[in-house]
This record gives C-alpha cells, sequence and structure tokens, in this order.
C-alpha cells in the first residue's frame, strides 16, 4: 500500500515526546514489510538543513496556498535520499514554521497560530499528493495537529482531487492534546461555518475541537494500545470528554500497542554506553552502573537499587508522586538520577531534592538523548509512576537494559507490565496513584533486590520480552486495509 503518514514529530531531527519514535519506527517497519511509505512533517526554522540532509525538492516549484485570509508561500523539500526506505518529505513556510519550535517557543509558550499551523500542514500533504501524482491508499493522521488533513480530505476532496482511495486513520497518542481553538478559527480552516456550530463536526460545547471532528470524520481511529482504549472510553478522567463519541465510533475504535525501536534501544550495540551487554552476560551492566553513579556525583549506595527517571516533568508522569518520597529513601541510601524538562514547579522541586541531597539525588534538567541511554543502562529501577499512559515506550526500554520498571496500573503500563509477585512477572506494579502505594511498591522492589537470584530471573525475563514493531506493524495493515476499503466509497 501506498501509506501518507502526517505528523508534527519525527525522530530524530523533530522530536517533543514519543509521538516522534513512533513515527520513525512504525514507518520504518512498514516500509520493511513493503510498503511505500511517505512522512510529511513541517520544515521547523531550528532544523539544521545541512546537517539534516534537507535539500528542496526541485521539481515542484514555490507555491502560495490559502490559509484563512492569508496567502501563504511555500516550498516542498526531502530529508535524505529519494532512494530512503521512508521517504520524508518537509513543507517549507517561513511565515509559519519559520521559528524554532514544534508546539511551542524557546520560551515553552505556544503558538497562538497554531491551527494556522496545522491547517498549512494538512493542506499542503493533499497538495503534495497531487504534485506527485501518487496514488494514496491511506492518510495516517497522528494526534490532533494532522486532523485538518483529513477534514480537508473529506470536505474539499471528497471524490476528487487526492489520487488513490486516501482512506483515513487517526491514531490518538494522547487523548489530553485535542487542539482546541475559539469557533472563529473555522475560517482561519476554510471550511463551511456550519461546522463550527451543534450539531457540526467541530463544535465542543461552544468552540473548536479538531480532536472530537478527527474521531467522527476519520475512517478508523485508533490509540496506542488496548487498555489505554478501554479507559477512554470508559472513564471521563481518560476520556477527556470523548467517551460518548469514541463509544460511538464502535469496531471503528481499537488500541494497537506501539513497538519499541530496538535497533535504537539495543544495550548489546548501544554507542551512548561506556561498556556493552546482553541477557547472557551482565558485567557491562554494572559497569554502567558505575560510570553512570560517577557523571551524576552519585555516591555508592548502602546495598540499594539506583532508581531512574527519564521524561517530561509533567503532572501526568506521576514525578510528583516521587518527589516527597526522595528524603526518606535517599537516607535509607537509595539512589536517584532523574532527567527531563518540563513544569518549573516540578523542575524546583527536582533541583531542590538533589541540592538536599548530593550525594543520593542527581536532577540534570534539560534533554540529553545519550544520557538518558545511559540512565536506561544504569540504573536498576525505572520509575513510571504515571496518572495516565497511553501506551509508553520507557518501560518497553528499560526492560530490553535490565531495569526493572515500577509502573501505575494504567493503560499500555498495564499491557505490558506485570508484578514480580506474580508468574512471568518483569517489574513491579501499583494500582492507587498515592505516595504511599509508591512507597510500598518500592519496599517491596528492594526485597527482591536483597536476593541477588530472585533479581537476576525477574531482569532475565524482562530483557527477553519482545516488543518489536512487526507484530504492531502487521496490526496497522488490517486498519489500513479497512481504512482504504472505506476510503473507496467516499
Amino acid at each position: 500500500m501506498n501509506i501518507m503518514m502526517i505528523s508534527a514529530e519525527m525522530a530524530p531531527f523533530a522530536k517533543v515526546g514519543g509521538l516522534a519514535d513512533v513515527v520513525t519506527a512504525l514507518s520504518a517497519a512498514l516500509a520493511a514489510r513493503k510498503h511505500d511509505v511517505r512522512v510529511v512533517i513541517p520544515l521547523y526554522g531550528h532544523l539544521d538543513r545541512d546537517r539534516e540532509k534537507i535539500r528542496p525538492l526541485g521539481k515542484l516549484p514555490p507555491l502560495t496556498l490559502r490559509v484563512g485570509q492569508q496567502m501563504q508561500d511555500l516550498r516542498f523539500h526531502m530529508r535524505g535520499s529519494p532512494r530512503s526506505r521512508v521517504k520524508v518529505y518537509l513543507v517549507e513556510c517561513q511565515a509559519l514554521y519559520g521559528t524554532e519550535g514544534v508546539y511551542s517557543d524557546e520560551k515553552g509558550e505556544a503558538f497562538p497560530d497554531a491551527l494556522a499551523r496545522a491547517a498549512m500542514h494538512g493542506q499542503a500533504a493533499l497538495l503534495l499528493a497531487r504534485l506527485l501524482d501518487w496514488p494514496v491508499d491511506v492518510i495516517h493522521a497522528h494526534d490532533a495537529e494532522a486532523i485538518p488533513a483529513i477534514l480537508f480530505r473529506r470536505h474539499w476532496y471528497a471524490g476528487r482531487g487526492v489520487p488513490g482511495p486516501a482512506g483515513s486513520l487517526l491514531t490518538i497518542h494522547n487523548m489530553a492534546h485535542q487542539a482546541i481553538h475559539p469557533t472563529a478559527g473555522i475560517d482561519t480552516l476554510g471550511l463551511p461555518r456550519s461546522m463550527a456550530s451543534y450539531p457540526g463536526l467541530l463544535e465542543f460545547h461552544g468552540e473548536l475541537n479538531l480532536m472530537k471532528a478527527g474521531i467522527l470524520a476519520a475512517d478508523r481511529v485508533n490509540t496506542v494500545s488496548p487498555a489505554y482504549a478501554k479507559e477512554t472510553t470508559a472513564d471521563p478522567d481518560f476520556g477527556c470528554g470523548m467517551e460518548e463519541t469514541l463509544t460511538g465510533r464502535g469496531e471503528s475504535y481499537s488500541g494497537i500497542l506501539n513497538g519499541a525501536d530496538y535497533d535504537t534501544w539495543d544495550p548489546r550495540r548501544d554507542k551512548a554506553l561506556p561498556a556493552p551487554f546482553g541477557p547472557a552476560d551482565l558485567s557491562g551492566k554494572d559497569v554502567c552502573r558505575k560510570e553512570l553513579m560517577k557523571e551524576l556525583g552519585l555516591k555508592p549506595e548502602d546495598g540499594k537499587p539506583l532508581c531512574g527517571f527519564v521524561g517530561r516533568l509533567v503532572h501526568q508522569k506521576g514525578l510528583d508522586l516521587v518527589l516527597p518520597l526522595l528524603g526518606r529513601l535517599a537516607e535509607d541510601g537509595f539512589t536517584f538520577a532523574i532527567l527531563g524538562t518540563g513544569d518549573k514547579k516540578l523542575e524546583a522541586a527536582a533541583r531542590k531534592a538533589a541540592a538536599r541531597h548530593p550525594d543520593k539525588v542527581a536532577f540534570v534538567g534539560t534533554f540529553d538523548e545519550d544520557l538518558a541511554h545511559r540512565i536506561y543502562a544504569g540504573s536498576d529501577l525505572f520509575l513510571m509512576p504515571s496518572l495516565f499512559e497511553p501506551c509508553g515506550l520507557s518501560q518497553m526500554y528499560s526492560l530490553r537494559y535490565g531495569t526493572l520498571p515500577v509502573v501505575r496500573r494504567t493503560g499500555g503500563l498495564a499491557d505490558t507490565i506485570i508484578d514480580a509477585g506474580r508468574k512471568n512477572g518483569n517489574g513491579f506494579v501499583f494500582d492507587e496513584a498515592t505516595g504511599e502505594d509508591l512507597m510500598a511498591t518500592l519496599r517491596r522492589a528492594e526485597a527482591l533486590w536483597e536476593d541477588p537470584k530472585a533479581w537476576r530471573e525477574v531482569q532475565d525475563r524482562g530483557m527477553k520480552c519482545d516488543f518489536s514493531w512487526g507484530r504492531s506493524a502487521a496490526r496497522y495493515e488490517k486498519l489500513y486495509r479497512a481504512a482504504r476499503r472505506a476510503g473507496k466509497g467516499t
């Protein structure tokens, strides 16, 4: 099949979160299965064109598109070689994408023209297919920012304009990010104003909601784990107001677990590590542990685990459950390596804890990809006490690196981690989003740590877990076929 992916992110060059990793890994897995996969993303102003080998697409001239009341100049570029298995196209529009940032500026402020950026992205992607005369079987839109392409396909190009059936699939990576805008934004999208008022596709409590519109308009909808699919239809805390809308899609809404990119995340050949290791020989992991503690200024603990955390410092990730426990656990000999940026209050609290316990708590308030790999490799426990987690990739990475995850039973964490107290356990699981439940779980982990043989058994099971993308790609193929059939009937 010919698959066009539309995404605001793609690793490693335009990455904010896990979405970027998913787009890169899934597109590669599909290409390996002989599909023609092409990804369309904006050409952000901060991208280094020479380093990333981004060049103008010579056979397509500069163009002008209307976005709202503005005429915008654009040009198409390509990253890498035209012979690449996955072709990556970038949309240059200096007026919309010329500054630094994907969703927000260098100060962390969301772009005020976010809707115009999304509208340009969607228009340009559909136009590109026409200009290349490339018959699209499926438009695969990732998250709310990519939804305008589905709306334009349904409204402007119904039955014409886009070569091929161009069925549509919307993948929801995080239901909380719905792209809500004032109703006046309908003019920016260039869609009929009736769509912005009840019972219009975009209307939601007096505002425009791209996520709601995408759920209703896409031929098929999925999210990134089976458990999260159930949670988003059954619980308002997870569905974020979309429970009934999702339930109304019936069997057209499903969950497919993300895969792990083991080409990038493999301790046997990870160049960011001071020593390689694998299931048969963990001596390299001991080296990684010692070097990580040395790098972060942590002193050897009193026979207790080293706990790692890598991720966005936001309420969702549950770090505010961890922070109040640091003092007591540090005094008991635990050590902590925390890496990430996000909420300024959480950053300040983590920095304060590190200042109070400099030998036991290290906090790095930037994002360092290589350091992230070293934390996965050098830690004994990996903390993911998320309040909700659509899928999560970190727990999959930590398993492969012999680092036992400590997770809350939610979303993809529930689909991938089995408590060590059960048969085939590969980590530690707790239910209540409280410091008490997390502390009790860490104490259980501490008890297992004191039994090296039992610890090694759980570690070995975790390292042998296989969450490779091949299985997930096969499930996406089924969705693509269903969406393509629906697209033919448009």
